[in-house]
């Protein structure tokens, strides 16, 4: 069996690595036959094979776990209760309620004496276990919403966990709604009784969400302010806001601005008009798309014989295909669900939709929503307008082009002065201060509503709220991420990450393909803390094998970029933005290899400090990556080098015995494609040989090369790691 398909049947096999110290741990209270235990038998979901109920709810919760984990660190293990409750739903609908267990104060390494803060940070910081509460978070769901019956148009909770498969319509994600929850217990909540705004304790003390919950109006923090004063606050929209310096710096780069769209663009003649972007992806860059409108045109549901917009709803396949194509497809509300007519447009090949309201201008309310009710994941985006907007495009000659972006000069959502927005009250909503606004866009998780749509486990600039409170970041474990990526269904092809130089430079190694041959890809990243970018990814070629490599015929040329974004340490989604002719952009979901236990903290992670960057200084230009996968046992080796000219990678995995790693089965592989165009079943993998290696001290190996294929001398290299770590 090759190396690499070996590899591809371990991610199926092994389970992720049982850990003493956690940094969760969780406790289900429910009784035996009911919520987190109900064996009701259901339908295995994506990437949720549980058979049961109960089962199914454990994986999102593990997985919301997970995603958490990987995001935060501290000295000891949080405890957590989760359970299912009756919470209601005759006059309003809840559908689950987290929170701190208690707060402390003056705990050792307090950020701020005499403030209040839930336990879980309190625990965190101070690596106590404060035995007078048997839990430091919980979080409750109601069992009444998968009745159906709980409220009008929420049909249950949806269990899947594959962000390529939304929530059916009409579902709310569960994993969206456990990681809200418990975001809550982690800090993100005003410890302030909600109808006085008064402070707790004897004498009452600040939490700690007041010292960074600011209002513009009266100029003052929470904690300066009078308990009469902050109920006033609440009600203040949008000079509510929170001055967390690391928060507000995340919000900077992930908000955007107020859409608008431009009719004649750069023709002296411009009109300029409000347009509503919808709050989740995908989303267009600043600078905004220009193409034509063109109005839908199909059979279905009409408005009556007359109306400009008769068969423009697109609540079917459309007739007018070769005219979208490329192009904005401007469709009426109205005769079918949202999702059923983003489908129609993105079928028929339009670059985007701009959707047009069908009331008057007062009375547009999906525009300003942000809430487009959508079971489904679209590479186009899905836009609004009003109805007076929507009559003006419709006055377009064919070849008018319009431009759909964003008013850049003006503030970016849910921002004011510069600082994100909270959630003030208001009729529409019994939650806030402990939520962003629901004015944000793009929405973030602690939008006081949930989404109604599939969640993908973006904690969008949650985690910083939780660093300004005191949180520890996960930079001491970033090397959580290391190891092999791949792609289930795109198998074959894949990702290598390792942090040199004493785990502080990310390095990632990328092995695909263009035109049946293989091609490899190298560069350093920086750690963004929801992302990794590698902004200067190179590509290289020139020179042969063996006794035929030169260094001085090395071609070194730039590729373009790859951004990383990890829901946990288990799952991300990589984004291959080549500015190579011919290349396309494409995104892959890749999983590790061999899967870790995300539930760690950064203590507890295992040594990898052997894992890295190898090569032969005199040999510039080729050599090999080495990584230590997450079950302390299994090494995977990359060999990067050339034939003839062109790129050429070989893999192998192997484990350690003493100061030696036997890769007995490496394979060398040919025949995939490029992005989109990649089929699996056309990759060949060809035994290439072996490789043994030899640690000689912390920066040096010895690499014995035996190879099967006669264009492949066997060889001996001595290697020196590219960024060399402090041996003391």
């Amino acid at each position: 069996m090759s190396s690499l398909r070996a590899l591809s049947l371990v991610a199926l096999l092994l389970l992720p690595v049982a850990v003493e110290a956690q940094m969760f741990e969780l406790a289900l209270t429910d009784p035996i036959e009911f919520g987190f235990n109900d064996p009701a038998p259901v339908d295995a979901l994506p990437n949720n094979p549980a058979r049961t109920l109960g089962g199914q709810r454990q994986a999102v919760l593990r997985r919301a776990l997970d995603i958490w984990s990987s995001r935060l660190d501290g000295n000891t293990s949080i405890r957590i209760d989760a359970s299912f409750d009756d919470l209601g739903c005759e006059e309003s609908t809840t559908l689950g309620v987290g929170g701190t267990r208690a707060l402390v104060r003056d705990f050792s390494g307090t950020p701020q004496p005499n403030v209040n803060y839930p336990i879980a940070i309190a625990s965190a910081i101070s690596g106590q276990t404060f035995e007078d509460f048997d839990a430091d978070l919980e979080v409750r769901f109601n069992f009444r919403i998968d009745s159906g019956t709980c409220s009008e148009g929420l049909d249950g909770f949806w269990y899947g966990l594959d962000p390529k498969t939304p929530a059916p319509f009409g579902t709310a994600s569960f994993l969206e709604l456990v990681l809200h929850e418990i975001a809550h217990g982690l800090g993100f909540q005003s410890l302030t009784e909600r109808e006085t705004r008064e402070f707790f304790g004897s004498p009452p003390v600040p939490d700690a969400l007041s010292l960074l919950t600011f209002d513009l109006q009266r100029e003052a923090s929470w904690n300066e302010l009078t308990a009469s004063e902050r109920v006033l606050s609440s009600t203040s929209g949008s000079n509510l806001v929170w001055i967390g310096e690391r928060t507000n710096l995340r919000a900077s780069e992930r908000l955007l601005p107020p859409g608008r769209i431009v009719l004649n663009p750069g023709l002296g003649t411009e009109e300029i008009r409000a347009a509503w972007v919808q709050g989740f992806a995908p989303f267009l860059p600043l600078e905004g798309m220009m193409r034509r409108i063109v109005l839908a045109q199909g059979p279905g549901p009409s408005p009556p014989a007359g109306d400009p917009w008769q068969g423009a709803l697109a609540c079917a396949p459309l007739d007018n295909g070769a005219a979208l194509a490329g192009q904005f497809a401007l469709v009426r509300r109205g005769a079918c669900l949202f999702a059923e007519k983003w489908q129609n447009v993105f079928d028929a090949g339009a670059a985007g939709l701009i959707l047009v309201d069908d009331q008057p201008e007062g009375n547009s309310t999906i525009a300003r929503s942000f809430s487009l009710g959508l079971d489904r994941n679209l590479p186009i985006p899905i836009w609004v307008v009003t109805d007076t907007t929507g009559s003006r495009l419709l006055q377009l000659g064919d070849q008018d082009q319009v431009r759909l972006g964003y008013a850049t000069e003006q503030p970016l959502r849910g921002t004011t002065e510069g600082f994100i927005n909270l959630q003030a009250s208001t009729e529409n909503t019994g939650s806030n201060v402990s939520h962003f606004a629901t004015s944000l866009s793009p929405r973030s998780l602690m939008n006081p509503q949930l989404a109604g749509f599939a969640y993908a486990g973006d904690l969008d600039q949650v985690p910083e709220l939780l660093y300004d409170l005191g949180w520890f970041d996960a930079r001491d474990k970033q090397a959580q991420y290391s190891g092999n990526w791949f792609n289930p269904d795109r198998a074959g092809e894949g990702c290598q990450l390792t942090m040199d130089g004493g785990q502080d430079v990310s390095v990632l190694t990328c092995y695909l393909y263009r035109d049946g041959e293989q091609l490899w890809l190298i560069g350093n990243g920086v750690d963004l803390g929801d992302r990794y970018e590698f902004n200067e990814m190179i590509i290289t070629g020139g020179t042969g094998y063996g006794n035929d490599f030169d260094p001085d015929e090395v071609i070194i040329e730039a590729w373009g970029e790859i951004v990383m974004r990890p829901s946990d340490c288990n799952n991300a989604r990589f984004e291959f933005r080549p500015q190579v002719d011919g290349l396309p952009d494409f995104t892959s979901e890749m999983t590790k290899i061999v899967g870790a236990s995300c539930n760690q903290r950064a203590s507890e992670q295992i040594d990898r400090s052997r894992s890295g960057n190898y090569f032969d200084p005199t040999r510039a230009g080729e050599g090999i990556q080495l990584a230590l996968e997450a079950d302390g046992l299994s090494w995977v080796i990359t060999f990067y080098t050339y034939l003839d000219g062109e790129q050429v990678w070989m893999i192998g995995s192997g484990q350690r015995s003493g100061n030696t790693i036997d890769f007995g089965d490496v394979s060398i592989t040919r025949g995939g494609d490029y992005g989109p165009a990649l089929d699996p079943d056309q990759v060949e993998l060809i035994p290439f040989g072996r490789i043994v290696l030899e640690f000689n001290g912390c920066n040096d190996v010895e690499l014995i090369i035996t190879s099967a294929l006669p264009q492949f001398s066997s060889d001996t290299r001595d290697l020196t790691r590219i960024n060399a770590r402090n041996c003391g």
